[in-house]
């Protein structure tokens, strides 16, 4: 049986650190010339049997999945884990809900998340989620009063994205980490950058964005909005915080790719300093 405590999840994560892909191999792999390539180098080096394109993407989610498994087993405080596998059920919804507005079936829903994906698949078709925990339950019944008379997929997006970082946000509040509030914090800002520049290049307003934008960071929404109209305020804005240096001339619509890369080496660069840390949870 696996011991609840920090020194087991830790001890778990140094033992596989030894299966993961080294520096040579990645460089291996980027010097590859084709997928084909790509997918015969990683069979090779023990990733999983991979011939084409699709089986590396397959493999892909395995390995995703058996990493969020390690996670949800290994945890002394899920409470705090979730909060990194809960967009996982929040993403599922999303595909749920808008296969049934089309008459579709559903497909690649992750088994990553928190809640049972079938669980979920029976509630989005029978419209019914008492089941569910909050705050899925309340999300899920306001979405479906709404689209019920103006089915809308942003509004479904913009709704369950709200309702995840709010449920973050309420957890960080009891959350012993600084790096993980830090982390969250961060990507509630960076969601709402992001938000703003994509709303800009949609050629909508300030008003438009606003109801986009999700809770948990450190900057006024409110502010964040006037981006639209004002890109130049973008940098002001974040001038103070940790990521400023990451997103430093990547605060164009023209840039969003690149910023949404930046803001994933940022929260990478909050968590790594503790990888080593014995006692704490960061590690995992």
């Amino acid at each position: 049986m696996p011991q609840m405590s920090h020194a087991y999840a830790v001890g778990r994560v140094r033992a596989l650190e030894r299966g993961l892909l080294s520096q040579a191999a990645l460089q291996r792999l980027q010097n590859a010339q084709s997928p084909d390539e790509v997918a015969r180098l990683l069979t090779e080096l023990g990733w999983g049997e991979c011939k084409t394109q699709r089986d590396v993407e397959r493999q892909a989610d395995v390995q995703v999945k058996r990493a969020c498994g390690l996670v949800r087993e290994c945890s002394p405080e899920p409470e705090i884990t979730d909060c990194f596998l809960v967009k996982f059920d929040f993403l599922n919804l999303k595909i749920l809900l808008k296969a049934r507005l089309l008459g579709v079936e559903a497909g690649n829903l992750s088994e990553c998340g928190v809640l049972d994906v079938e669980k979920l698949r029976h509630a989005v078709n029978d419209n019914s989620y008492r089941e569910l925990p909050e705050p899925f339950r309340s999300v899920m019944e306001r979405i479906e009063r709404h689209i019920a008379s103006e089915p809308d997929p942003l509004y479904i997006d913009a709704e369950l994205d709200k309702a995840m970082f709010d449920l973050i946000h309420r957890r960080m509040a009891k959350c012993g980490y600084e790096r993980v509030r830090r982390y969250f914090c961060a990507r509630a800002d960076l969601t709402n950058l992001l938000i703003a520049l994509r709303v800009s290049a949609m050629g909508r307003d300030e008003e438009f964005a606003r109801v986009l934008m999700v809770p948990g960071g450190e900057i006024d929404p409110g502010q964040m909005a006037q981006v639209v109209s004002q890109p130049e305020k973008a940098g002001h804005l974040v001038r103070s915080k940790g990521y400023f240096d990451r997103i430093r001339g990547l605060t164009g619509v023209d840039t969003l790719a690149a910023l949404e890369k930046a803001a994933d080496d940022y929260a990478l660069d909050l968590i790594r300093p503790e990888r080593y840390n014995p006692e704490s949870l960061l590690p995992l």
